[in-house]
């Protein structure tokens, strides 16, 4: 942009810092929460499981730590480094930040112009047998809603 003779630069958003959100994400865990079920390596095992069992997964809900909402990302998309997945359109997160991942029995989808939510429904039993199948011993909760994987316990 140019004011009269001078240049001035555009102005961008500051970076974020992954590392330190994952390290502040680490206190936050073992402060306040007892244990933790689950490993980096085993939330990506879980994923990719899930991503290549051609299991139809229409829609997932997740409880960040330190977060009293839950949130209903599409399928985690693994691309990022190790510690990291992608939970669009929330952005990418450290893996340690997820509390519990659930998988429901029915999958409100939104839809535009004040259409109501599609009710989808979701094969449970499908998810729980890959995730079976995988031969790790998976921290999984039934739930009334459907299949929770938990991360942490408080």
């Amino acid at each position: 942009m140019t004011i009269g003779a001078q240049i001035v630069p555009k102005r961008r958003e500051p970076a974020i810092d992954m590392n330190a959100l994952r390290l502040r994400a680490k206190k936050e865990v073992t402060q306040k929460y007892s244990a933790s079920l689950m490993s980096n390596t085993k939330w990506r095992t879980l994923f990719k499981a899930l991503e290549n069992s051609g299991v139809d997964i229409k829609g997932i809900a997740v409880k960040f730590v330190g977060d009293s909402e839950e949130w209903s990302p599409v399928f985690p998309g693994l691309y990022p480094p190790h510690a990291y997945v992608d939970l669009w359109p929330l952005n990418v997160h450290p893996l340690v930040e997820i509390e519990w991942i659930e998988f429901r029995r029915i999958v409100m989808k939104t839809r535009p112009n004040n259409v109501p939510p599609a009710l989808l429904p979701q094969d449970i039993d499908a998810i729980r047998k890959v995730i079976e199948a995988t031969g790790k011993r998976f921290p999984l909760e039934a739930t009334e809603q459907g299949l929770r994987v938990v991360g942490h316990l408080k």
